[in-house]
């Protein structure tokens, strides 16, 4: 009832014999809301849930007056960790940028003239032995026209120059 009349329905809000023989607004209820029970209708429930609800609580500075020096103090408090928060931010953005995002593009680099040379011996291969073949479906690399073969999993990856060497000496 006391919701109801707060979003103006007086005292409409409930059919003739509901409640009966209950006493209207019991002391021991709180805030406890016998509507909504879920919390799941809006205009029962307000601003009561959520993040922006929490946070005007917690920061009410408006206690009636009873006393000013704690409403002062809390105001200065709620500055003071807003520039502090504010602060921190500004710290950690400005060592990311100057230490993770250099070690980052450091990595990239070295990645990039990695894969630059596995490209480059990957090409030298092909070239060296045209007649090197290998079977996915096997999981094997042989010489074209030849019958010995090394499974894929004895060769080290990415494979060299030198280990295609070794492999095309084992394969003839």
């Amino acid at each position: 009832m006391q919701r109801a009349a707060q979003l103006g329905f007086g005292g409409q809000a409930q059919p003739q014999g509901w409640n009966q023989g209950q006493p209207q607004g019991s002391g021991n209820d709180g805030d406890y809301d016998h509507y909504n029970v879920e919390g799941s209708d809006r205009q029962l429930r307000g601003n009561r849930g959520g993040s922006q609800g929490q946070r005007r609580r917690d920061f009410d500075f408006d206690s009636g007056g009873d006393n000013m020096i704690e409403d002062v103090g809390g105001a200065v408090l709620g500055a003071a960790f807003g520039f502090a928060g504010r602060a921190i931010g500004r710290r950690m953005k400005k060592a990311f940028e100057e230490k993770v995002v250099p070690a980052m593009e450091a990595k990239a680099a070295q990645a990039q003239q990695q894969w630059e040379q596995s490209q480059a011996e990957q090409d030298a291969i092909v070239a060296r032995y045209p007649e090197l073949r290998g079977c996915t479906k096997d999981q094997v690399v042989f010489l074209d026209g030849g019958v010995r073969t090394v499974p894929v999993s004895e060769i080290k990856m990415p494979v060299t120059v030198a280990q295609a060497d070794s492999i095309v000496a084992r394969l003839r």
